[in-house]
């Protein structure tokens, strides 16, 4: 059945890149969109907006290609990841770190695209998203609604990131298991990131699906971010026997150095300014 599901999910990201509509909203009215708006500060939010959209662009049309077998899909999927972290932290420079600790407890982007920038930067090693893992690890579970497993699961692996203790609560839901047997059985820690694998392929699509985004709808994000992390503590990684860990989006090598993309230049560049 995850077989047949990622011949569907790769079909459908097919015909999403083909589509000529998707192509002229999201990259070229997008890119027109971000040159108008940057270095005015009437129309920051467009910024933000324009360089999400874009970003979304390249990482779908990125992993189209990555997973047909051009490696260098991922010079795509890794520019829209950085327009994409940049956009959110535009936007939390735009509200005021200083107001958000001040008083309020609400991000100000949605909970679901922080984490999924979270776990794209850890899985694609990110040198930019340090602050985006800081803002995310600080937000106090008591914020966290009881159906928002996956944003959870991200905050606790960014706390033993950081070297801390996670917090292990039922409210984790599916994802408790992993990080109950972070440290113990590696055969039971293997099976229960294949049994995600499982779920992950059941929320692609609907209302507040966790994985419903063409960045992350066939790239298993959230196995590859615990790899890293437990590469960066020194834990060794089982084996994951599921069929979302054996696309080329996994397999395949991608090129060594991220690529330099102008757009992302002058974003970071307005990041710096507004420090």
């Amino acid at each position: 059945m995850s077989t047949a599901a990622i011949t569907n999910l790769r079909r459908q990201l097919h015909e999403w890149t083909e589509r000529d509509g998707n192509r002229k909203f999201l990259e070229h009215d997008q890119e027109a969109q971000l040159r108008e708006s940057l270095g005015n500060p009437q129309r920051r939010p467009q910024v933000h907006v324009a360089a999400w959209m874009l970003g979304t662009w390249h990482l779908g049309y990125g992993m189209h290609r990555a997973i047909e077998g051009d490696s260098k899909g991922f010079d795509d999927v890794r520019i829209g990841q950085a327009l994409r972290r940049c956009a959110l932290l535009l936007r939390e420079r735009h509200q005021g770190p200083t107001q958000r600790r001040a008083g309020s407890k609400r991000l100000p982007f949605s909970r679901l695209h922080g984490t999924w920038t979270a776990l794209l930067g850890l899985a694609l090693h990110d040198p930019g998203a340090e602050p985006l893992y800081e803002m995310l690890r600080d937000e106090p579970e008591s914020t966290f609604t009881d159906s928002e497993h996956l944003p959870l699961f991200t905050r606790e692996l960014l706390t033993l990131r950081a070297g801390q203790r996670p917090t292990l609560t039922p409210r984790l839901g599916p994802y408790h298991q992993p990080l109950l047997h972070w440290q113990g059985d590696a055969r039971l820690f293997a099976l229960s990131l294949a049994e995600l694998l499982t779920l992950h392929l059941e929320q692609t699509s609907g209302a507040g699906a966790a994985f419903d985004d063409p960045s992350c709808r066939l790239f298993p994000i959230e196995v590859l971010a615990v790899r890293v992390v437990r590469d960066w503590l020194g834990l060794p990684m089982p084996k994951i026997d599921h069929p979302m860990m054996f696309t080329n989006l996994v397999t395949m090598t991608p090129p060594r150095a991220w690529p330099q993309h102008e757009l992302v230049q002058r974003l970071e560049r307005e990041l710096q300014r507004r420090s």
